[in-house]
């Protein structure tokens, strides 16, 4: 048994991959197994993989589900004590994985440790994350609501805090990491790591660049407060104007698409959450006056159900 399993979700992206593999075969922590996850690629991805050469990888192959399906289907084969889920085209620096445990070794009454990002943009400048400038540790359950703040390849947790927490297989392209973030959080305790943080590269391809701005982040906060249990912990007033701000972000976006029918719809819901907002009843304003509708057919998605995930034991 390994101490610990990093889970790379991949599709299509063989090259970057590879130095995503080698990031952390380069680790000062050498006890590790890497689950590499083909989400049914079409490219050389099997055979680069092969290439590498390392025992310590191991491959396996999946019809195309989303990544939150190739993350579950890693978990259930992963055989660490610590679980880290990095993504294809991410990096860790030699020390990540060592800091890491580390620090979950010596605090055992926590359940996830995350850090800061290093942002290398398309054109090879850096940029920092500051983690919402929070750098908090406990139970941050209100303060992820808020802001949202772990990142996935700047994290790693105990595997014993993944007994009954599944990434939801329903959001195969949109918000699944703060979804299971914030459900991790109703759970365990999190604790910040000060020096180490994860190497994010940003390039056309990423998920998050094409995804753009949707209402599932709207069903996810609702769910997760009216649901989940966020209820019984995030105040109604805090809950209410992240509720509202996350309405305007994507009724904005859908204004600037000159989207009528969506963006009338969510500026709506922004203002039930947050009456007293004066900015909405402008940009509302603005909605009326679109002239050429460019979706006239658009609905607002249905209200998502219990998070949907393999039934399977750890």
């Amino acid at each position: 048994m390994a101490k610990v399993s990093i889970i790379i979700p991949t599709y299509n992206l063989c090259n970057m991959l590879c130095e995503t593999i080698q990031s952390v075969l380069n680790q000062t922590e050498k006890d590790l197994e890497i689950i590499v996850v083909d989400d049914g690629s079409t490219d050389e991805t099997a055979n680069a993989v092969k290439r590498i050469g390392d025992s310590r990888i191991k491959y396996f192959y999946k019809d195309n589900g989303g990544t939150p399906a190739a993350r579950n289907y890693g978990l259930e084969r992963a055989n660490g004590e610590f679980i880290a889920f990095l993504d294809h085209d991410d990096l860790y620096p030699k020390d990540f994985i060592e800091k890491m445990t580390a620090a979950l070794e010596n605090n055992p009454e926590y359940g996830l440790a995350y850090g800061e990002l290093d942002i290398i943009l398309p054109d090879g400048r850096k940029k920092r994350d500051f983690a919402g400038g929070f750098q908090k540790s406990g139970y941050l359950v209100i303060d992820c609501f808020k802001e949202g703040f772990v990142h996935t390849s700047s994290s790693v947790m105990r595997r014993s805090a993944l007994s009954d927490c599944r990434y939801d297989e329903q959001l195969r392209q949109s918000y699944e990491d703060a979804d299971f973030f914030l459900r991790l959080a109703l759970k365990i305790k999190f604790i910040f790591v000060p020096d180490v943080r994860g190497i994010r590269r940003e390039h056309y391809d990423n998920l998050s660049v094409k995804v753009g701005v949707k209402p599932t982040r709207i069903l996810v906060l609702e769910r997760f407060y009216n649901i989940l249990g966020g209820k019984n912990v995030v105040p109604k007033k805090i809950a209410y104007k992240k509720l509202s701000n996350a309405c305007r972000k994507v009724a904005k976006y859908y204004l600037k698409e000159n989207m009528r029918k969506a963006s009338i719809s969510i500026y709506k819901k922004a203002i039930k959450y947050n009456p007293a907002d004066l900015r909405l009843y402008k940009e509302l304003f603005s909605a009326f006056m679109i002239r050429k509708e460019t979706c006239p057919n658009w609905q607002m998605p249905e209200s998502l159900g219990l998070p949907v995930a393999p039934k399977a034991e750890i």
